[in-house]
């Protein structure tokens, strides 16, 4: 117990060690502000690049007519109902000729200012998953999610040294600022920065700096800034997405704290709209939404489409024109970058990010997961964690206690840190290294060395894998305790329907003292979706020796769950596993399941339940000579993303069944972030 407790204590010195330097290295000097906030100027707003603003307007009508301006507003999810909007005035032939935006209204108008059409919005916004491009983070900088790796995927997209004054149609972005306490109307200025600033929610998001301001969300204060369009028009339409909250417990402190802040901002929108009855007004039909709802944006652009529908005869009379040249070139050029950005990052989900990012927080790491390629590890971490991404390198860092994936799950101090080295978009190298305090003062080891080849076809619904790696095991005393070389190819195919299926073929060689063997692998996996949110998910593993002297060694990967020692010894890491003149291992997974889609309760407004699914599951073994009747495990599993402003999430997998070898209750648990 003392070796483990100096184990922690080291893990963490060791720790402290590396990522202190790190983080020093890359945080920003300390920012100078702005500090001019004359308490009867609060209600003056400051204004960047209005001369500009004002001449690109022009330049757009002309002076022959009045300029059409578009208003939209704020509301997290329910936002992406302006998509729609967007897409039924286009089709309609109407493209504003400038658009005041704040909050997460601002993401759509952006992009749509930058002349990407309503379709390549969606694309941008649903062709990836939104929650694996926010990392959590601890607050240092002021908020709890990191927005680097959105927008280092929306710079591929764009392209890098973009700038707001430059976007076919003018947008002004409307914040707030905390050192002078005043409203920012921003219509100049790096794309990427603005764009990171137009949605700081205080104390999830970080705020940004721009011109000594430190800036955050302008809806905080106002859903619809109105009287900022009607300074540069009379004829102006504001489309907005409100929330209703319905069903919302306000006995909840949290909800207490969302709803007293959303008062504020919806009754000076309402305000604004009563103040300029001539205005357009598209009321989305989206507030019985939650404002955490990413993953229903299909549904809300319809919403969104459909709403602006309603106003047919009103906007009929709009004297506005279609998309110029320069946004037609725009969507020309993106729609030839969409494809090549969409399947490099479908490869190993991951995009280039031209700045640091990096990342400290507390939280469970899981190394035992379906396509974990640890073989010979099953560990959790509880602990700390630092990520770094710049370029092509991603690195980590986890130290904190560490423990099985599946009982026993003895707790013993531990550290992992990886390198991710993207070489080529098709090809990333990886390095990891752990170190397990479970016994003695001194460590032991774990190491992997792995290089992995990949190619999409077919629209991403084909993906082709070579890949290999080399696995060691130490103990403290440094003597090889096991060794893995993997390499083989994978395949997997996705329908148009969504339903995957994947084969692969690999060899191994693994060694441990005079223990010198190869193997042939198999796996085959389908998913096979059912009515009423119901699906069958089925797997095979098949292992073979290939000199025939049997003792095909068994690791948790393989899908059978179990506590059975002398199994997970058979072929082991030492000469003294368990004998077995079985020349194969076989096993398979059956499992049943149901994941409404419909269920996706919130705590307080603040966290968000998705994708939560509950199955039965039944694992079959074969390893013994003769043996005509499988080993068996049967149990349920329980599964369900925890996710922060429906945002950035943790799957939890948790199981508990019976093992039929050794008649014995098996559970156990991963975390996946």
């Amino acid at each position: 117990m003392v070796a483990k407790y100096k184990g922690l204590i080291t893990s963490i010195l060791i720790f402290v060690c590396i990522c202190v330097p790190l983080s020093s290295a890359i945080i920003a000097p300390e920012t100078v502000l702005n500090n001019s906030n004359e308490l009867l100027a609060a209600n003056i707003p400051i204004t960047y690049g209005d001369a500009n603003f004002r001449q690109r307007i022009l330049e757009r009508t002309n002076g022959e007519r009045e300029p059409v301006g578009l208003v939209l507003s704020g509301g997290s999810a329910r936002a992406f109902a302006h998509i729609g909007v967007l897409k039924y005035l286009e089709e309609q032939g109407i493209v504003p000729d400038f658009i005041i935006s704040n909050s997460m209204g601002s993401i759509v108008a952006l992009l749509y200012g930058a002349g990407l059409s309503p379709e390549q919005i969606i694309t941008v916004c649903s062709s990836i998953n939104m929650g694996q491009l926010f990392d959590l983070t601890l607050p240092l900088g002021g908020g709890f999610l990191d927005t680097s790796r959105f927008s280092a995927l929306v710079e591929n997209f764009l392209g890098e040294g973009l700038r707001l004054e430059d976007l076919p149609i003018p947008v002004m972005v409307v914040s707030e600022d905390l050192a002078t306490k005043r409203q920012i109307l921003i219509a100049e200025g790096d794309f990427i920065s603005i764009l990171e600033a137009s949605f700081v929610l205080p104390v999830y998001f970080s705020p940004v700096e721009y011109n000594g301001h430190l800036l955050i969300d302008g809806g905080m204060t106002n859903l619809v800034p109105l009287k900022v369009a009607y300074d540069y028009s009379h004829t102006v339409v504001v489309s907005t997405t409100f929330y209703e909250g319905i069903g919302i417990n306000l006995r909840n402190s949290v909800s207490i704290v969302n709803v007293a802040f959303d008062i504020g901002k919806r009754r000076q929108g309402v305000v604004e709209l009563l103040s300029y009855p001539d205005t357009l007004w598209i009321r989305c039909d989206v507030e019985g939404f939650s404002f955490m709802d990413f993953s229903a944006i299909g549904e809300i652009v319809v919403k969104g489409y459909d709403s602006a529908a309603a106003h047919k005869d009103e906007l009929a009379r709009l004297d506005a024109r279609g998309a110029g040249q320069a946004t037609r070139t725009v969507r020309a050029d993106f729609s030839a970058r969409e494809k090549s950005v969409i399947h490099n990052y479908s490869l190993f989900e991951r995009v280039n990010q031209s700045r640091f990012s990096h990342q400290l927080f507390p939280g469970i790491t899981s190394y035992q997961y379906d396509g974990d390629p640890w073989i010979l590890r099953d560990d959790n971490v509880l602990g700390l964690s630092y990520d770094l991404r710049w370029k092509l390198i991603d690195f980590s860092i986890d130290a904190g206690m560490g423990w099985k994936s599946t009982v026993p799950m003895d707790a013993y101090p531990a550290m992992m840190t990886s390198l991710r080295a993207h070489l080529l978009p098709f090809m990333m190298a990886t390095v990891d290294l752990g170190f397990f305090w479970d016994s003695t003062w001194l460590p032991s080891y774990y190491s992997r060395v792995g290089l992995d080849m990949r190619h999409a076809m077919f629209s991403e619904r084909l993906e082709i894998s070579l890949a290999g790696s080399l696995e060691n095991q130490l103990s403290s005393k440094f003597s090889l305790s096991g060794m893995l070389l993997t390499a083989g190819t994978n395949v997997k195919w996705t329908n148009t329907h969504g339903y995957p299926f994947a084969i692969s073929v690999g060899t191994d060689w693994q060694m441990a003292g005079t223990y010198d063997r190869s193997f042939i692998n198999v796996k085959m996996r389908s998913l096979f979706p059912l009515p009423y949110d119901l699906f069958i998910e089925g797997s095979f593993n098949g292992r073979f020796a290939l000199d025939g002297k049997g003792e095909v060694p068994f690791y948790m990967a393989d899908q059978f769950r179990t506590t059975d020692p002398v199994l997970s010894t058979q072929g082991s890491l030492s000469p003294a596993g368990a004998l077995n003149p079985a020349n194969y291992l076989i096993s398979s997974r059956l499992q049943f399941s149901w994941q409404p889609k419909s269920f996706k309760p919130t705590f307080g407004e603040m966290m968000i339940l998705k994708d939560s699914k509950v199955g039965v599951y039944t694992d079959l073994l074969y390893n013994s000579v003769g043996q005509v009747w499988p080993s068996v495990s049967v149990g349920l599993e329980l599964s369900t993303e925890l996710a922060l402003l429906g945002l950035k999430g943790t799957t939890l997998s948790g199981f508990v069944g019976y093992d039929q070898r050794v008649n014995n209750i098996v559970w156990g648990f991963v975390f996946r972030t």
